[in-house]
This record gives structure tokens, C-alpha cells and sequence, in this order.
């Protein structure tokens, strides 16, 4: 049930996605950020609402969370789609059909060079996440909710992360282009420090409001108590999360793509739901065999898009 519906919500995701890459190309780094938030946040309110049938809303439990997501993902493409017919952006509706603008297809050729690998990525990511999400999906729906409601909170830390990301992309990209690599690394480094800052802050907002925050979803103590070990493991995983979101923005800035992809391959569609299936099948560590799992992916890719990071080599590269 909870698959069929996020489906519903798909070509919303698809759309957001595909406007916000334009914008940001464009320099609006803002609304990427702007609009992964609020979906974060109308997926969290709702799940509140609709899990748990509070404030009069129908419990509709793991309906009412894949129902939120696909919320939340709504809310983000109305706003994706409103920026287009905004008087001050550079990606105009209406100015594309008044110039009668068409495609260019020897960018196009140089746009789908980078974008396969880049899709290839996001497909390994993909792959990882579903197979984490069928495993905990098997452990019971009470597991599942607790589960769901910690990836909610975790994508909080995402979309932190996201917008740094834009942010080094952007001017890592026009540092490259103006030949100026040292320039690059500063603007790396300048980004990285300030995911730092976020990700202490929001680890110790966790280990503070962790329990309080898993009240707001669930009456049942026992729930309760697994999305409080979750939102510590949560308060871990996001030291971890927003560094290495920001480092694979900087390489994927200066084009180094096919390392994100190996990275992406080797931890997220490897690493992360064979030992998942281990923890969880083999040793039976239920929810801790899923956190545990998630963990190690997180914690992969931070070090492997460090290392490369930090050897520089990445400035090099020609697109």
C-alpha cells in the first residue's frame, strides 16, 4: 500500500526536480532549498495528523505517512512550478515562448554526458533506499512508522545539507570557469564548515527533543521508545550526512561525477542493504540492524568523498 501511493506522487517529484535543476543552473539557488524544506515540513505535520488520527483527522496509519509524503511532495512542486512565472527569474515561461527559445542540442550533447552518470547515481541510491525501506517494511508496521517517521526527520538534515550543496556546486562551477581552482577549494571548504555548524546544531536539537519530538506522531510508549533510539542513531548519521552531501556537491561542481556514481554504487546499492538484510535477517536485530545499516552507508560516503575531496585533484577536470 505504502509503495502504491508514494507512486501517485512521483511525477510531482519528477517535475520539482527536473525546475529546480534549471534554477539553479540559473543562479536562484534559493528555491531548492525553500522547497525541500517545506516538503519536510508538510510530510512531518501530516504524518502527525494522519498516522495517528490526531486533531480530528482519520488514522490512517502507513496509508496516512506515504499519503504525506506525497503532501509534501505536491507543496514542493506548486512552488517549483510558480517560480517559472516569476517577473524576476531567469527561467521564464513566458519569456521562452515570447524569444521562441529551442533547445541547443550540442549542450544537450554535453548535458547528458554528465547527467548519465549522475542518473546511474541516483538510481544506485535509489535501489539502496527501497531495499532498506522492504526490509524494515517486513518487521511490522509499528517498526515501519517508527522507521518512516526517523527518514522524515533525517531528510530534515537533507535538505540543510542540499542547499549547501546548491551552493557549492554554483560556485565551485563558476570558480572552475573562471580558472580559478584555489578559489574552488576555498568555497569547498567555507561550505563544509558551515554543514559543520548545522549538523552539530540539529544533532543536539535530537539528543535534547528526541523524545518529545516522537510523542507528537505516537500514544503508544512502546512506539515511543523506538523513535527514540532512532532519533539517536538520527543525531549520528546526520554528522556524517550533511558533510558528505556537501563534498559530493563539490565534485559533481567540478565534474567529477564518475566518483560520486562509484561511491553511490559501492556504499548505498552495496553496502547498505546487504548488511541491513545481515543485521536484520541473520542476527535479528530488528530496527537496530536498520539504523545500523543506514549508518554504515552514511559513513562511507563521507569518507571516500572526503578523501577525494581533500587530494584536490578534482579542480582538474575538463568538462
Amino acid at each position: 500500500i505504502y509503495f502504491r501511493v508514494i507512486q501517485v506522487g512521483m511525477i510531482f517529484n519528477v517535475l520539482s526536480l527536473v525546475i529546480n535543476a534549471a534554477q539553479r543552473g540559473a543562479g536562484n539557488t534559493k528555491i531548492a532549498m525553500i522547497t525541500n524544506v517545506t516538503s519536510s515540513i508538510v510530510n512531518i505535520i501530516f504524518n502527525y495528523l494522519l498516522i495517528g488520527g490526531n486533531f480530528g483527522f482519520p488514522k490512517w496509519g502507513l496509508f496516512g505517512a506515504a499519503f504525506a509524503t506525497v503532501l509534501g511532495t505536491v507543496f514542493a512542486c506548486a512552488m517549483s512550478v510558480h517560480s517559472l512565472f516569476q517577473k524576476d527569474s531567469y527561467v521564464s515561461i513566458p519569456y521562452i515562448l515570447e524569444e521562441k527559445i529551442r533547445p541547443d542540442f550540442g549542450s544537450f550533447n554535453a548535458i547528458q554526458k554528465l547527467g548519465a552518470n549522475i542518473l546511474f547515481e541516483n538510481w544506485a541510491m535509489r535501489v539502496g533506499f527501497m531495499t532498506t525501506a522492504v526490509l524494515a517494511a517486513k518487521l511490522g508496521t509499528d517498526q515501519f512508522a517508527a522507521y518512516q517517521v526517523g527518514m522524515n526527520i533525517m531528510s530534515l538534515g537533507f535538505a540543510f545539507a542540499d542547499g549547501m550543496q546548491v551552493a557549492a556546486v554554483s560556485l565551485i562551477g563558476k570558480s572552475l570557469g573562471q580558472q580559478k581552482p584555489e578559489l574552488a577549494k576555498t568555497y569547498g571548504h567555507a561550505c563544509q564548515l558551515i554543514g559543520v555548524v548545522i549538523s552539530v546544531i540539529f544533532t543536539m536539537s535530537l539528543l535534547i527533543g528526541g523524545r518529545r519530538l516522537n510523542q507528537f506522531f505516537f500514544a503508544d510508549e512502546s512506539v515511543v521508545e523506538m523513535g527514540v533510539m532512532i532519533a539517536r542513531f538520527v543525531a549520528v548519521i546526520v554528522l556524517f550526512q550533511i558533510s558528505q552531501i556537501i563534498y559530493g556537491g563539490c565534485l559533481r561542481g567540478a565534474g567529477d561525477v564518475k566518483y560520486t556514481l562509484f561511491v553511490a554504487l559501492i556504499s548505498v546499492a552495496i553496502i547498505r542493504p546487504i548488511l541491513t538484510w545481515i543485521l536484520t535477517s541473520v542476527f535479528s536485530l530488528g530496527l537496530v540492524g536498520i539504523w545500523l545499516g543506514v549508518l554504515s552507508d552514511q559513513f562511507t560516503r563521507f569518507t571516500l568523498l572526503r578523501i577525494r575531496f581533500h587530494q584536490g585533484k578534482w579542480v582538474e577536470y575538463k568538462i
